[in-house]
């Protein structure tokens, strides 16, 4: 399926969104609406950005999932901001590919 830039923009956005609620949970735990929440990200990026895109999704989506369940959360969190700027600026470039 074919998305513009603003689709992938707007998802990257809303994730980015629930990265933030991730910050704040960090070491608090799973609960099962935001694992369908941060699992219905990594459907909806890995699909828009294809094959060469989902390890990145999925180390960013595995990052903020650990950082939820760590006892210690700190380095989880710096693991889940690097993948989430790695995402972000992969996002950047296939956006601008598809505009150019």
């Amino acid at each position: 399926m074919h998305y513009t830039p603003d689709q992938l923009h707007a998802e990257l956005a809303r994730f980015n969104a629930s990265l933030r609620l991730v910050s704040r949970r960090a070491g608090r735990g799973l609960d099962y609406d935001f694992e369908r929440t941060l699992d219905a990200h990594r459907r909806t990026l890995s699909d828009m950005l294809g094959p060469d895109g989902t390890p990145v999704v999925m180390d960013t989506i595995a990052a903020a999932k650990s950082a939820l369940t760590a006892a210690e959360p700190f380095h989880d969190l710096q693991a889940m901001a690097r993948a989430q700027d790695t995402l972000g600026r992969l996002v950047r470039r296939w956006a601008m590919r598809m505009a150019g």
